[in-house]
């Protein structure tokens, strides 16, 4: 773990002071993506399209099948997206006990709410899901605050729609949260928010990626140690607020 300069702003320092605290769920606080990798993968192969692993994590990971699906090649129609995200969402759900957690995840959580600091979790994924890991795999959603799922939002991440509304339910500003992300399509939506305070989870991308979208700070886990001396972002060279070019990475 490289320690954080002398003079530099702490992931400890801002998390003591954060108004509130936001995280993604999948990737951020469970090891999900193989799971949700499997079931896009098997839309591909229904589909006849060859996707490589570079251009799913640019395209497809951390983002809304609703979002994406329309634009995948083929006829495409809102009964078509529909059915597709039905049986992604079936098979995702078969497969919620498999899921291990991040470790330091559930406690992470559970230390916050001692703090008394307001929490959101804001997901890509749809309320059934998030409902089943956050009650079963990690046993905290009596713990949190709100949830924001794909079902409450016009436009799922890079949008930073999600991440404003968890703003405005805790009455937060969102200069003042910190925040937890793993993919950089939501640490994009977050800068968008105006979320500053970025810890980039490199559980399912590098930590060069994770800070080139405008990450502060990187760590594996979520262990109160490895939280608290997180790697700094000596060079970022975040996108820029007003960018929407989620699928290509800066």
């Amino acid at each position: 773990m490289t320690h954080v300069q002398p003079g530099e702003r702490s992931p400890a320092l801002a998390l003591e002071s954060a108004q509130a605290v936001l995280l993604d769920m999948d990737g951020t606080l469970v090891l999900s993506e193989d799971v949700h990798r499997r079931s896009w993968q098997a839309l591909f192969d229904a589909r006849g399209l060859s996707v490589s692993d570079s251009e799913y994590e640019q395209r497809y990971m951390g983002r809304r099948p609703a979002d994406v699906l329309p634009g995948l090649p083929g006829p495409s129609s809102d009964t078509r997206t529909e059915q597709a995200v039905a049986e992604m969402t079936e098979f995702i759900l078969s497969q919620a006990h498999t899921v291990p957690v991040v470790p330091g995840a559930a406690d992470l959580i559970r230390r916050l709410h001692a703090q008394g600091v307001p929490m959101a979790v804001v997901t890509s994924a749809g309320a059934v899901w998030a409902e089943r890991i956050l009650n079963g795999a990690l046993n905290v959603r009596h713990l949190i605050d709100i949830v924001v799922t794909s079902e409450q939002v016009r436009h799922g991440k890079p949008s930073p729609e999600g991440y404003l509304a968890a703003c405005r339910a805790l009455d937060a500003v969102p200069d003042r949260c910190m925040a937890f992300e793993d993919s950089p399509s939501g640490i994009r939506a977050l800068i968008k928010a105006g979320v500053r305070d970025i810890v980039g989870v490199t559980t399912t991308t590098t930590a060069t990626d994770l800070v080139r979208a405008g990450a502060c700070w990187t760590t594996s886990s979520l262990v109160h140690e490895a939280v608290s001396q997180g790697s700094p972002a000596s060079q970022k060279s975040p996108v820029p607020p007003g960018s929407d070019q989620e699928s290509i990475r800066p």
